[in-house]
């Protein structure tokens, strides 16, 4: 007979329930969850606290009560925070249809210009209330052109987009899994199709880059080491076209502020 894996639902409700009152005073990394839980619930509850982000905590995300909170200054790990006191109201269902509208406003004030396709992709909603959305939000809505295709932004964002043409040779260091690279569905904006496998690799995995006027212009990798006792990152990057010693002096530069200010150096010099 086949066992069923994963706790039985009535100890996945009770876990949940934990976790909810548990976040209540503010962030908590999963770590940190599982040293205040597991001594309230049993041994049985430390394997889907501290090893499975892919089960209730992923699962309590995904029912509304939970998401990720900012780092605390006393631990390195994600935290989470309660949803509700995070956004400060009331969380509409997600299947209703001004949840869905309200998501879409929010992704477009983040991430627009964004087609339709874009923002199903984003969302992982059906095509149905994906459109309705947008039929929703018509009267809040700008269509604007996108790389030749037709997309939109929020018609209040209008000023601020005409505004947002950067300098040329900006650049900007992301770090692994940004959103800004999960955010559409057609990755040729950020890109180019023959670099497309160095930033979106086997397994979902997705590189930390550089950013040279919003388009991938390297990947970049890091170990931490200490230096004279102090703890600091060596840094490998991987150009996909030229770089210039300069331009690597800005990208060392913006690579020590992702740090926290820790000192940064190439690898080999």
């Amino acid at each position: 007979m086949v066992q069923p894996r994963g706790p039985a639902p009535d100890r996945v409700a009770t876990l949940i329930d934990a976790v909810v009152r548990a976040l209540a005073d503010g962030p908590h990394s999963r770590m940190d969850l599982s040293r205040r839980l597991v001594p309230q619930l049993g041994d049985w509850a430390r394997p889907w606290l501290e090893h499975s982000w892919g089960g209730v905590l992923k699962l309590a995300c995904a029912l509304g009560h939970l998401c990720h909170g900012p780092l605390r200054p006393d631990d390195n790990e994600a935290a989470f925070v309660g949803l509700p006191a995070w956004l400060g109201q009331a969380v509409a269902p997600a299947d209703s249809a001004r949840g869905v509208a309200n998501f879409l406003r929010r992704y477009l004030a983040a991430y627009g210009p964004a087609t339709p396709a874009d923002f199903r992709k984003f969302a992982g909603i059906p095509a149905g209330p994906c459109r309705q959305a947008f039929q929703d939000l018509a009267g809040e809505l700008l269509a604007v052109e996108m790389d030749g295709r037709p997309a939109y932004i929020l018609a209040q964002d209008e000023a601020a987009a005409r505004a947002a043409e950067m300098p040329a040779g900006h650049l900007a260091v992301l770090p692994l899994f940004d959103p800004w690279l999960l955010a559409h569905a057609d990755t040729a904006q950020v890109v180019d199709a023959r670099h497309r496998t160095a930033i979106y690799r086997q397994a979902g995995w997705i590189s930390a880059v550089v950013l040279r006027q919003g388009r991938v212009a390297a990947t970049w990798t890091h170990r931490r080491l200490a230096v004279q006792g102090q703890p600091a990152w060596e840094v490998e990057l991987a150009p996909l076209g030229r770089l210039t010693k300069a331009e690597r002096r800005v990208v060392l530069g913006r690579l020590r502020h992702l740090s926290g200010g820790l000192d940064a150096r190439y690898a080999g010099g």
